[in-house]
């Protein structure tokens, strides 16, 4: 959807010429004389001394750019390009001359040319689109939609205005209003596959954590647009199950330029405020120091208490009386800037790069009290003397000197996550059709996430002794002392080498050929790997490693591919028709007693057809082999003794098979509709198994390639570009995606040491399994005045397994057996156009979920460590009850002789209530 933007100012320049020099007196008289005699000869003469010029003028895609100006330099001769790009100069006199191409929107090009006598030279001229800023008369033109006739491809997009106008917090939010996506818990899922199916690529370099396949996050200034492929996948994209987004950041401008904008739902003080929410954005560029070169920067900083507030302290800095700094409970900072060298019209040199950091303290509802705790010096044992602290009773109140402090939120981990990308990208145009690119770049992923920054060994806690069953205040149900029992540090390098080359072959087909577009690329991947996670991080083991479930490893692996892919065009047809090579080897460092193949080779071949049936009208089909390498986590954890599950080198690239069939229509110039029916069958996804260890009389949960899904469904998108005041988007999915698990961990140890015995034998629904899915944009408004965005969406139940209080193991006939209700949310986004101070201003009221739906998000959120309680007391609360938020079984108060439920009212198992922000946004 596009809403109405700004239009810019055009003035028509006329092109200056240059003059033909004064003849001196004598010449003129000398050529009079001349004339009057030879009359005959001499027009003849002048005749033979011409020649002409012709050519085409195409784009960087090949097509032609109709009606541009072409001259030659210093003369007065020239023309202008046809419809289809093509030109004739004729008369031209015998000479050298340089000519030159103006068209508005793309950059000038010259290019020397001789004419001989009675001969025509060629010359054909391919130009790039190039920004422009131009002032004067307001011109105002229909946005027209145009239809892939040559791709058989599904394909949603999401531009930079969407961006501003919608109200999403992030690019995902934007995707997951896209027919063919479900959100869930802030995962997409493309297709009903897997939330860590979908490869996210950067300026044509794939962006994802080998360790756990998370992409990488960008402001909403910094992205130019996202273009997600959601099947149909050329044999260009590899290691993806099921799906692509394709993100463009932003370039600079011939001219300075940017906007700053400022969100904030505080109204005053802290309790005048729904989340104590406050974002700073900025994106700006424009020409550099050098000639030919610009930047773009962009800055995003969030900082949220968010609607899951903990009851823990942070530190807050106040200036000016108003002005309040500090962290907050979630804090990210992006930064993203790229410098441009445009060396010639058809040289383009890219460095850029993208700085991500977040600081984030979790949210659990059993660590949130604040109040104090009975502290007892036990002496009494062990016998050696040595004195142990005890802690006793809990209560809100000090009640004597051996009560201290305690706020349990505050020993909750902190996660802080670093991401770190740079890269350096080069594209060259050959010839008319003839382009190759390179690209090189560096990744580095970094999470830490611990307690009040201590080492394992400064841990604070025993296993499961955080609770005091005796004089306690609301049962033993909340957590009174120690700190939450978990460390983990994670390093991840990727080095990336990649590149593609494309050639037009064949005439056109508008000339009578059967053109071919010939791609081919490959790259090389090579990660570093370090990990280190620990569960109950101050004990020590037999090894004499801090951690009673300890997992780190450092390994290194290479990997690479290769692809051929060719468009042909025959008769009114496309054929898209492509076959990839992957690579991927597990490293040296393993034990080769342990592995069957160091290295594993995959080739998926990819085809698809499309049809355009007329002009408003296109028929498609593809059919594709698609493999994804497991996350490394799942290859690499475990080799130490004291972990609970462990990796597998012998695992196998995961494989979806993928048909599908689409269809494109053309209503008028502003509605455009696209409909599609897909069915993927995906085998050799992960899960766990006992396996014995090499060298050792026990067995361990260990991954293995056993699991399968399917998925159809069905998609349909309706949109209607801005026009007579207003521009619109329907999205519908109906899908079904079964599968014998939604999760790799699925058949880990969920009680105690109890396995999960009973496996599934058949495909049930998976967690995502949604089986209707409609969103609804509308925009309204004026490009002068006002823009109002209004959102809807609406999902069917997702499902969910229930559980009985008296449940021993799991019936598998129950998983997903029953859905939770509907969700629903309405959003708008109000912006006011107006200028200040010789500056375009903009104010913002943004509001989301304006209806307050209560829709659940998470039925069962993580209660480890359990303690004394059932981890599915949750799930038996509703399943008995129908009532959502939490509870856990107490004592028998109404004398039927069961145990009754204490709800606790867990917000974590809902959605984010209403919220509205105001902000303030500065154009220059």
């Amino acid at each position: 959807m596009t809403p109405p933007s700004r239009k810019g100012a055009v003035t028509h320049m006329p092109s200056q010429l240059g003059r033909r020099k004064h003849r001196t007196v004598l010449a003129c008289v000398v050529a009079l004389l001349l004339g009057l005699t030879f009359v005959g000869p001499a027009v003849s003469s002048a005749q033979a001394q011409t020649g002409a010029i012709t050519g085409k003028i195409t784009d960087d895609s090949g097509v032609g750019v109709p009606y541009a100006n072409v001259f030659i330099k210093g003369t007065q001769l020239g023309g202008m390009a046809n419809a289809e790009g093509k030109f004739t100069i004729t008369k031209v006199p015998v000479g050298a001359y340089t000519l030159s191409v103006k068209s508005v929107g793309h950059a000038t090009v010259e290019k020397p040319v001789q004419v001989n006598a009675n001969q025509t030279a060629t010359v054909n001229f391919q130009i790039s689109e190039q920004a422009v800023k131009l002032k004067g008369v307001d011109v105002k033109g229909d946005v027209k939609i145009a239809i892939r006739k040559k791709d058989s491809s599904t394909k949603q997009i999401v531009t930079s205005e969407d961006l501003r106008s919608l109200p999403v917090d992030n690019y995902k939010e934007a995707i997951g209003l896209k027919a063919g996506v479900i959100s869930q818990g802030g995962e997409l899922h493309f297709r009903g596959g897997r939330g860590d199916e979908v490869l996210t690529i950067v300026n044509g370099i794939a962006s994802r954590n080998p360790m756990r396949a998370e992409g990488v996050d960008l402001g909403l200034l910094a992205v130019s647009s996202s273009e997600q492929v959601l099947g149909g996948l050329d044999a260009q994209y590899g290691n993806a199950l099921s799906g692509v987004i394709n993100l463009t950041t932003r370039e600079g401008g011939d001219k300075f330029g940017g906007e700053v904008r400022y969100f904030t739902d505080r109204y005053g003080e802290a309790d005048k405020s729904f989340n104590n929410f406050e974002r700073l954005s900025t994106g700006f560029g424009g020409p550099f120091l050098f000639p030919k070169t610009n930047y773009f920067i962009s800055f995003e900083g969030t900082y949220t208490d968010t609607y899951l507030r903990n009851v823990a302290t942070h530190r807050e800095h106040r200036f000016l009386d108003f002005i309040r700094l500090g962290n907050r409970q979630s804090n990210s900072a992006k930064l993203s800037s790229k410098l441009t060298f445009k060396l010639t019209p058809n040289e383009k040199l890219n460095f850029e790069v993208i700085k991500n950091r977040s600081l984030d303290g979790e949210f659990n509802n059993r660590w949130n009290r604040q109040g104090f705790v009975h502290v007892i010096q036990d002496s009494t044992a062990p016998t050696d003397g040595t004195v142990t602290t005890r802690y006793g009773a809990w209560s809100y109140f000090q009640v004597d000197s051996s009560y201290i402090p305690i706020n349990t939120a505050e020993h909750l981990p902190v996660t802080e996550e670093d991401y770190l990308q740079t890269a350096v990208t080069w594209k060259h145009t050959l010839g008319v059709g003839t382009i190759y690119n390179l690209r090189a770049g560096r990744q580095q992923w970094e999470t830490t996430s611990d307690v009040l920054d201590r080492m394992p060994w400064e841990y604070q806690q025993l296993p499961n002794n955080y609770y005091d069953p005796q004089n306690r205040l609301e049962g033993p149900y909340y957590v009174t002392n120690g700190d939450y029992p978990h460390f983990e540090r994670k390093r991840t390098v990727t080095y990336t080498l990649n590149g593609d080359f494309s050639k037009r072959l064949g005439k056109p087909a508008d000339q009578g050929g059967h053109p071919h577009n010939l791609m081919t690329g490959g790259d090389i991947n090579y990660n570093d790997l370090g990990f280190l996670r620990t569960n109950f991080p101050n004990i020590l083991t037999g090894q004499g490693l801090y951690g009673a479930d300890r997992d780190e490893f450092r390994f290194f692996n290479p990997e690479g591919s290769f692809f051929v892919q060719d468009r042909w065009e025959y008769e009114g047809m496309v054929l898209n028709a492509g076959i990839r090579y992957d690579n991927f080897s597990v490293g040296n460092q393993i034990s080769s007693a342990e592995v069957r193949d160091r290295v594993k080779t995959q080739i998926s071949p990819r085809i698809g057809i499309a049809y355009p049936i007329s002009d408003r009208d296109v028929m498609s089909f593809h059919y594709g082999r698609l493999f994804q390498v497991p996350d490394r986590q799942y290859i690499y954890q475990g080799r130490l003794i004291s972990a609970t599950s462990r990796g597998n080198p012998n695992l196998e690239p995961q494989t979806t098979i993928s048909y599908q069939l689409g269809v494109q229509h053309l209503f008028s110039k502003d509605i455009y509709g696209q409909f599609g029916v897909y069915f993927k069958d995906i085998f050799g996804l992960l899960t766990t198994v006992d396996q014995a260890i090499p060298g050792f009389a026990i067995t361990i949960p260990t991954y293995v390639n056993a699991d399968y899904a399917s998925s159809r469904g069905v998609e349909f998108t309706l949109i209607k570009r801005f026009s007579r005041g207003f521009a619109g988007e329907l999205n519908y999915t109906y899908g079904n995606a079964t599968g014998t698990a939604s999760d790799p961990n699925r058949a880990l140890p969920n009680q105690g040491n109890l396995r999960d015995q009973f496996k599934p034998i058949a495909e049930q629904p998976l967690d995502w399994d949604q089986r209707h899915n409609i969103s609804a944009t509308l925009s309204l408004g004026n490009e002068k005045d006002w823009r109002a965005s209004f959102v809807y969406q609406f999902g069917s139940g997702f499902p969910f397994t229930p559980h009985l209080r008296e449940e021993r193991r799991q019936n598998p006939d129950l998983i997903n057996s029953r859905r939770l209700p509907s969700v629903s949310t309405l959003s708008m986004q109000g912006e006011r156009f107006f200028r200040a101070w010789g500056q375009d201003l903009t104010l913002y009221v943004q509001g989301t979920n304006l209806l307050d739906a209560e829709n659940i998000s998470n039925l069962e959120p993580d209660l480890w460590p359990p303690g004394a309680i059932n981890p599915k007391s949750y799930n038996v609360y509703y399943t008995e009850t129908g009532r959502a938020g939490g509870a856990f079984l107490t004592q028998d108060q109404d004398g039927d002789g069961r145990e009754d439920w204490y709800p606790v009212h867990d917000p974590r198992v809902f959605q984010q209530g209403r919220t509205i922000r105001v902000g303030l946004g500065v154009q220059f």
